[in-house]
């Protein structure tokens, strides 16, 4: 069963890859099924408490955890590349170091695909979804606009060597399906366990200079 949310970004979005290094780090095009899953959880924790996550066999953490997650995209993307002073507190006085981030302006909505078991769980994702905000850093401002039932097919694709398609590849994290609460949670002491996918952006490169570049959803 599948069905999909359409978001309109309000603000530029930056998310890092997670392999990078907090001085140089380039952003990710779109949010990761991780940090989609875990805005889910967040607004899940906030509004109802985590308890119901602590349970064993608990059937609202596979509702989030387990869910797959696909992206419609369209229009094209400015990856705006800038330096940025980050603040670190050495020897009791503060000193400003100079970090490289990337800051993207998407130009359309993202419809974002949740494929699930059944209609249970659709339910249960349909109530946090609508409540989400922001993905990636805090301040990427996307806004909720409608649930579709109806979805358009992913252009989005996972890489796959003998079915080569065009564009670039970002390496995108999603959760484990061994995940428990403890590994999730950022206040536990477990480890975080993740997934690695090398995903396929259906975008062609348009123009660039040392200040942006300009993308193109083929």
């Amino acid at each position: 069963m599948k069905f999909s949310v359409i978001y309109q970004p309000t603000n530029l979005f930056s998310l890092k890859e997670s392999n990078s290094t907090n001085s140089g780090a380039k952003s990710l095009l779109i949010p990761s099924p991780y940090s989609i899953k875990m805005a889910l959880f967040n607004q899940a924790i906030t509004i109802n408490g985590k308890e119901v996550f602590e349970e064993k066999k608990s059937l609202e953490l596979t509702y989030i955890r387990d869910v797959q997650i696909s992206y419609k995209l369209s229009g094209s993307f400015c990856v705006n590349n800038c330096f940025i002073t980050i603040q670190s507190l050495r020897d009791g006085f503060y000193r400003g170091k100079p970090s490289f981030r990337e800051y993207i302006y998407l130009s359309n909505n993202i419809e974002i695909i949740f494929k699930v078991t059944d209609e249970k769980a659709k339910q249960y994702l349909q109530k946090y979804l609508h409540k989400i905000n922001y993905f990636g850093k805090r301040g990427c401002f996307f806004q909720f606009m409608e649930y579709n039932d109806n979805p358009n097919e992913a252009n989005v694709k996972e890489f796959d060597a003998s079915n080569s398609s065009p564009g670039i590849l970002q390496e995108f994290d999603d959760m484990s399906p061994k995940a428990e609460l403890k590994n999730i949670d950022n206040y536990a002491s477990g480890k975080a366990l993740r997934d690695k996918h090398i995903w396929v952006m259906p975008v062609i490169h348009v123009n660039s200079s040392k200040s942006y570049t300009h993308y193109r959803i083929i």
